[in-house]
């Protein structure tokens, strides 16, 4: 799962035209492997491996991987590559033949967190959502 998730990541810059150093594929490694709280924590873990990359290449690498979408900042760093999918929207529940429901992406967490804490699956922990595109077979 975490090879399809840096392949993906990986086509998406360079569609966007980004080149993609050993460095830079080293970042995104350690931040697929381990959820990270700060550029501080991920380089930390990137001078293990290679010592030559300095806090503004993670800097700048965590800034582009925000700006695609791949990472969330307000989210530890934990990977949302699925919102690189920009064709899921909108997102729908359909009740029955007569009632569909349409609810954005807020909406859609609020109400799963709450429903997950009230069922006490989740106390306080934070969620990521996925929402998967399925074609219908006829």
């Amino acid at each position: 799962m975490k090879q399809e998730k840096r392949e993906c990541i990986i086509e998406a810059l360079r569609e966007k035209g980004h080149r993609l150093t050993s460095q830079r594929k080293l970042i995104l490694d350690v931040i697929l492997e381990d959820e990270c709280c700060s550029c501080k924590e991920i380089h930390y873990k990137v001078i293990k491996k290679d010592p030559t990359i300095g806090i503004a290449t993670v800097y700048r690498m965590v800034n582009t991987l925000e700006e695609l979408g791949a990472i969330d900042r307000k989210n530890l760093y934990h990977v949302s590559i699925e919102s690189l999918e920009e064709d899921i929207c909108p997102q729908i529940v359909l009740v029955d033949e007569k009632q569909i429901i349409q609810l954005d992406k807020a909406e859609w967490y609020w109400m799963l967190l709450d429903s997950l804490k009230y069922r006490g699956y989740l106390k306080d922990e934070c969620i990521s959502i996925v929402i998967k595109k399925e074609s219908r077979k006829k």
